[in-house]
């Protein structure tokens, strides 16, 4: 079993010894093996690693600014936290304009059960209609180059109803990467039972279990997660 989750976490700004044992909580709890956040900020990213470490977790993830001490309030990254083996990993910038607020994808390939799997992690615009076309579109093209069996998960902050997403969604599923709709709200102020973060995965797996988990208080999202594993050979 193959357990991968997605989390908003929200950047407040300030040091959080709370939102830090909840993060930590939440993998040993649901004994989660790739978690990947979004709005992971300085204020508490050195403490979150440190405790990582010690409980054989790695993580990779660059700051959408080079230097990360610069506009530290909106420098952000989206790790990808997980126990497998790293072999490659690699931070893409995404197209922005006409926003101003850079965003990334985050790659990784990992050893599960000695096949190489490409795991994804990304936190889309959420102002403009055209940078979030431009960087679904930028997105597309990595990962359809991309020979492995693909996890790709983030915060879209696209509705499945929203045409661009819903043109994404189609052209991974002619790709093989499936969409599994959580069908609830993943950011608590939403009027919809519609989510924004989203979880898809390559037909080499099997969807056993998707939930919505919604017991930690520490962000404005709700986290995603799925149990999955490898299909049969028939």
């Amino acid at each position: 079993m193959i357990v991968v989750a997605t989390f908003n976490i929200q950047n407040d700004r300030i040091y959080s010894e709370e939102k830090i044992n909840s993060i930590l909580n939440f993998i040993n709890k649901y004994n989660i093996d790739i978690l990947n956040l979004q709005e992971l900020s300085k204020y508490i990213d050195k403490s979150l690693i440190n405790q990582l470490n010690n409980i054989n977790y790695n993580n990779y993830g660059k700051y959408r600014f080079h230097i990360p001490l610069i506009f530290k309030k909106i420098n952000e990254r989206c790790p990808i936290i997980t126990k497998y083996q790293v072999i490659k990993k690699k931070t893409y910038n995404l197209p922005f304009l006409p926003s101003l607020l850079r965003r990334v994808l985050t790659k990784e390939i990992v050893i599960i059960e000695g096949k190489e799997v490409s795991i994804y992690n990304t936190h889309i615009d959420y102002l403009s209609e055209i940078a979030k076309r431009r960087q679904l579109k930028k997105i597309l093209k990595i990962i359809s180059k991309d020979k492995n069996p693909s996890i790709l998960t983030g915060d879209f902050n696209l509705k499945n109803i929203h045409t661009p997403f819903k043109e994404f969604k189609s052209k991974l599923k002619e790709k093989g990467i499936i969409h599994y709709d959580i069908k609830e709200k993943t950011w608590k102020n939403s009027k919809y039972h519609r989510a924004i973060d989203h979880i898809f995965i390559s037909s080499e797996f099997k969807l056993i279990e998707k939930k919505l988990i919604t017991e930690i208080p520490i962000s404005d999202h709700y986290p995603v997660l799925i149990k999955i594993k490898w299909k049969e050979k028939k």
